[in-house]
């Protein structure tokens, strides 16, 4: 069972980020196998760090691709990139010290999110991408 299915709605038409955005899908779904397979601490430690990683390294490929673009809202997008990441960290470093573990409240957090950002802030940067290509 998956916690979050790929859809072609999730795909913006920005190759490198849809193949991104189905990694960090595809990342989010093995933390929740894990949680639901009670995998020790330390699994969904190493889990959750990958998410972290992952998310940190597609968080400096959007910017960017933001940045060489000149999109306007890559300031906002960026304090998004940080809170995330932010938030991100302290589920991982809570659940690596023993003090937390892999929740389903986490799990929706990080799949509502995801879903927020893939088809929000970053259908807005590839709509504007699609917009200067044709102009």
């Amino acid at each position: 069972m998956a916690l979050l299915d790929w859809t072609p709605a999730f795909e913006l038409g920005v190759e490198q980020m849809d193949r991104q955005h189905k990694q960090l899908v595809k990342i989010l779904n093995e933390l929740h196998q894990a949680m639901l397979a009670g995998s020790q601490p330390r699994d969904l430690s190493r889990v959750m760090e990958e998410l972290v990683l992952y998310t940190k390294y597609h968080f400096g490929t959007e910017e960017r691709l933001m940045a060489e673009a000149a999109y306007p809202s890559l300031a906002l997008h960026k304090q998004k990139h940080q809170a995330l990441t932010r938030k991100a960290e302290e589920y991982a470093s809570e659940v690596l010290k023993g003090r937390s573990t892999i929740s389903l409240s986490i799990l929706q957090f990080l799949k509502d999110w995801l879903n927020t950002h893939m088809l929000g802030t970053d259908k807005a940067f590839a709509e504007f991408v699609k917009a200067r290509r044709v102009a």
